[in-house]
């Protein structure tokens, strides 16, 4: 379903144990966001589709590499702490968390193109 602002609305990977504490996930036009879904009112990242991409691959390489342009990945004991390059935003996700995104990515779950095509205007 989209949204009045042209969003696809925010999704978590079907993988998440609990199914509600995972990476957060939405696609606009221009790209697409990520928060923690524990906090649907805090701070959020945009990234570009070319930044999205490339963030996805890191993502699935389990070893950041922080070459995406938009974010860089500290990976800590506890998880994974996603900071935005061009702003004060920091995200923290546990290993579960980012375990259960991953497995998302793989299944398909992020992909935007799929997105776009939710945004799209029906004929």
């Amino acid at each position: 379903m989209t949204t009045a602002l042209g969003r696809a609305g925010w999704r978590i990977s079907s993988y998440s144990s609990n199914g509600e504490s995972c990476v957060d996930v939405d696609f606009t036009r221009d790209g697409a966001e990520i928060r923690h879904s524990k906090e649907p009112a805090g701070p959020s990242i945009s990234f570009t589709p070319t930044e999205w991409s490339a963030w996805l691959q890191e993502v699935l390489s389990n070893e950041p590499a922080n070459s995406n342009g938009r974010v860089r990945v500290e990976v800590m004991p506890e998880g994974w702490v996603v900071h935005a390059l061009r702003s004060d935003v920091s995200l923290s996700f546990t290993h579960e968390e980012i375990i259960a995104f991953r497995a998302g990515v793989v299944a398909g779950e992020f992909d935007r193109d799929v997105a776009l095509a939710e945004l799209a205007p029906s004929s």
